[in-house]
């Protein structure tokens, strides 16, 4: 609880994307991660009541009319009201193919309903203006992207059945196999609502925060002791891979007056108290000498 609370009081960091900055509340964050879910759960029991299967009666007539219009089989919607099932496929000289909600996509959909609509919002007010437009494009494309591929994947699965592959061999392989679009939905995401994706690197950020805090402490330390440090603590805190460290630390330590001896970075003892003030900046070092 003591660290929650210290995390909580953090100073927020900032993500800077295509030009804007991303600056999120935990408690946005954390409705993402409870919200979402709950949302997207409640929306499917309620696609699953009695009264809502006129989505079921959609899904069955489109499917068969494609299914006769493409590969002329003469199937049929059938009703026939039961305690579980209320429509089915019938295909001449088969067994019946009974239809349920989990059958009409709608459980794909309603968990991206549930993100999306939980995305959390940048706190900057530039880049959170357009954020209620470009959500709701993101719902009515990512729906539509759906509803279609599920149509498609009935179309595949039920034309394998019907020239004589096991139902049970093709129903959940195909319907596995299907779930690729919901890579594509995350991309168009990232396009109109960049959000979700920075809200899941903003958490790992956060996340680091002690570990930075802690540090940089440790480096003022060293440094105010012994005037150097190992180039390690100091890549770990600028947060450089090992190849751009490899390549720009010496030119880096420079820039600033330091120099690189074996594994440590000198500071003179001029610059002792202006290499702590850029240590403990926000972001490490982005200020130059002046």
């Amino acid at each position: 609880m003591q660290k929650f609370k210290e995390l909580m009081n953090y100073k927020k960091p900032i993500i800077e994307f295509e030009d804007k900055k991303y600056i999120f509340s935990i408690k946005s964050i954390l409705l993402l991660a409870i919200g979402g879910p709950i949302l997207a759960y409640l929306v499917y029991l309620f696609f699953d009541l009695e009264i809502n299967y006129w989505l079921h009666e959609i899904v069955v007539k489109q499917t068969v009319y494609f299914l006769n219009l493409f590969f002329n089989m003469g199937s049929q919607a059938v009703y026939a009201p039961g305690p579980k099932y209320h429509w089915s496929f019938q295909i001449p000289g088969k067994p019946s193919i009974y239809f349920e909600t989990f059958c009409t996509g709608v459980q794909a959909i309603v968990i991206f309903v549930g993100v999306i609509i939980f995305t959390p919002h940048s706190q900057d007010a530039d880049t959170r203006e357009d954020i209620i437009w470009r959500k709701t494009k993101a719902l009515i494309v990512s729906s539509l992207i759906f509803y279609v591929v599920n149509i498609i994947r009935m179309l595949i699965q039920i034309q394998l059945y019907n020239i004589g592959y096991a139902w049970v061999d093709i129903h959940f392989s195909i319907s596995a196999a299907s779930s690729f679009i919901a890579a594509i939905i995350v991309l168009l995401m990232h396009k109109w609502i960049p959000e979700f994706i920075i809200s899941i690197i903003y958490v790992g950020t956060l996340a680091g925060e002690p570990v930075k805090k802690k540090r940089k402490k440790a480096i003022k330390e060293i440094v105010a002791k012994d005037k150097k440090v190992e180039l390690n603590l100091i890549r770990k805190v600028l947060r450089m891979d090992k190849k751009s460290y490899s390549e720009k630390m010496i030119p880096w330590a420079e820039e600033h007056g330091y120099s690189v001896k074996g594994k440590y970075l000198v500071i003179p003892d001029a610059e002792v108290s202006r290499f702590i003030e850029l240590l403990m900046l926000d972001k490490p070092f982005v200020e130059t000498k002046v």
